[in-house]
């Protein structure tokens, strides 16, 4: 699990233009959006940029990634096993390539990748 100071994190009200360094430079593949405490708010992915440049064009350098963010991402919380996160990452309605993991208050503590369950031997 990639914890708190290796997450790409950024706030609600953040340009997406602004946090693209951080999307790519954590190789995660997605911008965790956090409020205060790190409280969870949502993920934008790579593949929510392509989508959202497809739809807007150059209006996507005024946009902020709370505009875009996915406010229900799946989670699991920090006792879960390995062979549970990844039946999660599997299940319908689509795979994803990685969780959050959060505490009952709903605070970030970290990511779960698929690359790094494999690379554990699943």
């Amino acid at each position: 699990m990639n914890k708190q100071e290796e997450l790409p994190v950024c706030k609600e009200g953040d340009l997406i233009m602004d946090q693209l360094v951080e999307l790519t430079g954590k190789g995660c593949g997605c911008l965790l959006v956090v409020g205060e405490h790190y409280h969870l708010i949502g993920t934008f992915t790579d593949g929510d940029l392509r989508q959202t440049l497809k739809a807007s064009g150059e209006a996507i350098f005024k946009l902020s990634v709370g505009e875009m963010c996915n406010r229900k991402p799946r989670t699991i919380g920090p006792e879960t096993m390995a062979v549970e996160a990844m039946m999660k990452m599997e299940s319908p309605p689509s795979p994803v390539q990685f969780l959050l993991v959060v505490g009952e208050d709903n605070t970030l503590i970290g990511i779960v990748t698929l690359h790094g369950l494999v690379s554990a031997g699943l």
